[in-house]
């Protein structure tokens, strides 16, 4: 057998052929001889000191060369095992995923609607509306007419009048409580409609107020509750609502959650002129 490292392995029938191979080869040094009866391959100069006489038989020796055929055949188990190999890390992987997840995510648990109702501004105490009205009537020595007095009631006792209410779905967990699905809602039974009013809700985590919007009601009449739903979820320990301000030209009522009253009159703090 003869081969130089450039083309294949041949088989050589004849000395003369070997000669003519050896010759025409571009690099002697890469040439490998393989005789039959001996059990490696030897290079050329090797060949020559041996002194290989051409009587010699040469052989066809295929069988010298099947480590190397086996050897390729042998790579496709190994790939095929090694396809397997990656499948089955990818599924302990992809497991080993779905159980941290399923163990670290929050799991929310559905609790009692929450249902709140404005409590009364601070600024707004509580009045004897019955012993104003008859201060009055006697400092003026008259005494006052229906509407006058009937304004004059409402303006203060309007929180008993006008309910501001606040109702939401909630969630609890390990990680708070979350409020969603929240809707706001006036109930007016002033007897007047309310030309607008604006309230705030916020929402508070460990005592504190961790974020607070706003909702403008631009009519509130009295036949039946106004309402509005606020997007979104929100999550903390609870939510609170108040009124920022309201007003209504029919009984000449402006109120302001930051004044203490509009003219400086405690009596009737709420009045206000069109």
């Amino acid at each position: 057998m003869f081969t130089d490292g450039t083309n294949a392995v041949r088989e050589v029938q004849s000395a003369e052929e070997l000669q003519t191979l050896i010759q025409s080869s571009g690099d002697p040094g890469k040439i490998r001889i393989w005789v039959f009866s001996t059990s490696e391959w030897m290079t050329c100069t090797e060949f020559s000191k041996r002194s290989v006489s051409p009587a010699i038989p040469l052989k066809k020796t295929i069988n010298k060369i099947e480590p190397k055929k086996v050897a390729m055949v042998d790579r496709k188990p190994a790939r095929k095992y090694g396809g397997l190999i990656k499948l089955f890390i990818a599924l302990i992987t992809g497991l080993a995923i779905f159980l941290v997840y399923n163990f670290t995510r929050i799991k929310w648990t559905t609790a009692t609607p929450l249902e709140i109702t404005a409590s009364r501004p601070v600024n707004v105490p509580l009045l004897d509306v019955d012993s104003l009205i008859q201060f009055i009537e006697y400092s003026r020595l008259q005494k006052l007419d229906r509407v006058t007095s009937t304004n004059l009631r409402i303006r203060n006792t309007w929180p008993d009048r006008i309910q501001l209410q606040l109702k939401s779905n909630r969630d609890t967990s390990q990680a708070g409580t979350k409020f969603y699905n929240i809707n706001i809602t006036i109930d007016n039974s002033t007897g007047y409609n309310i030309d607008n009013a604006v309230v705030e809700f916020k929402n508070w985590n460990n005592g504190q107020v961790i974020k607070a919007d706003t909702v403008r009601f631009d009519y509130v009449g009295y036949a039946a509750p106004a309402a509005r739903n606020v997007i979104g979820e929100w999550r903390g320990d609870s939510l609170s609502v108040s009124f920022l301000s309201l007003r209504s030209k029919a009984f000449n009522f402006c109120y302001a959650a930051g004044k203490e009253s509009n003219y400086g009159n405690l009596n009737d703090r709420w009045f206000c002129r069109e």
